[in-house]
């Protein structure tokens, strides 16, 4: 009876003891748990917006009544971030200090154009070659320097735009007394117009000359009042055209620099 009760009694110590043996080694092969701060970074590096390469060729720039169109990309400026993601835009091109190709819509907004071409200043474009299917008579493609590559011109420089009216204005760079034409038949009276930028142009040293148009007007007005001023330097002085940011204000000194 003691050595069958001993054996009874033993059986359950010996299997608890086998039970607590074989526990051990899976506990310790269990995988651990991956760190909190492990998975977020990683998770963090997977979200994280890559920088959109830049295209090996120059794309095809447009403005249209809509706004920019870039390589493809439609730019709002209407939008609060519409001027960052402009500039967003142009920074991605393969500018490389070279003269850029603008298409700019007869319909678009003098406002956008002068936008993409400031843009493309800061850059690195010294120069923008507009393309608009404007009049016969004029030049369809005139080249643009963007006006911060301009600076401390003569205050006697001749200033032109188109008002809101058709009407076209022309005054010094520095203020003062102002030549205005009334609108034409079908918009700006741009041959008494030029009659009068020959005789401004003449008058002046300066080989700049600067234009503009209030936004209300469509671009094709100010790139034709653009290709008037060419046209009317009779001498051939003019090396720069400079298509200001902001539209200014007739007779009064232009501001650089949009202001």
């Amino acid at each position: 009876m003691r050595a069958s009760s001993f054996r009874s009694s033993a059986l359950p110590r010996l299997a608890l003891l086998v039970g607590s043996i074989l526990a051990v080694p899976a506990c310790e092969s269990a995988p651990k748990p991956p760190e909190p701060g492990a998975a977020a970074t990683a998770a963090s590096v997977a979200e994280a917006p890559a920088e959109p390469p830049k295209p090996k060729g120059m794309p095809e720039l447009l403005v249209d009544s809509m706004g920019p169109y870039l390589g493809g990309q439609r730019v709002d400026l209407a939008q609060k971030e519409g001027p960052e993601k402009l500039a967003k835009a142009i920074r991605a091109l393969p500018i490389e200090g070279k003269p850029v190709t603008l298409i700019a819509d007869k319909k678009a907004k003098p406002s956008a154009v002068a936008a993409v071409v400031t843009e493309l200043g800061a850059a690195g474009a010294p120069q923008v070659i507009i393309k608009t299917d404007g009049r016969d008579d004029l030049p369809k493609e005139i080249t643009v320097v963007p006006e911060g590559r301009v600076s401390k011109p003569p205050a006697c420089a001749v200033s032109t735009m188109v008002m809101k009216d058709l009407a076209t204005a022309i005054w010094p760079f520095g203020g003062g007394m102002g030549k205005r034409q009334r609108k034409g038949l079908a918009g700006p009276d741009l041959s008494n117009t030029g009659e009068q930028l020959t005789k401004d142009i003449a008058a002046c040293s300066a080989s700049v000359a600067f234009f503009s148009a209030d936004d209300e007007v469509p671009w094709e007005m100010a790139h034709n009042l653009a290709g008037t001023v060419i046209a009317s330097d009779a001498k051939k002085k003019l090396s720069t055209l400079v298509l200001l940011r902001a539209a200014p204000v007739a007779g009064r000194p232009v501001q650089l620099g949009g202001g």
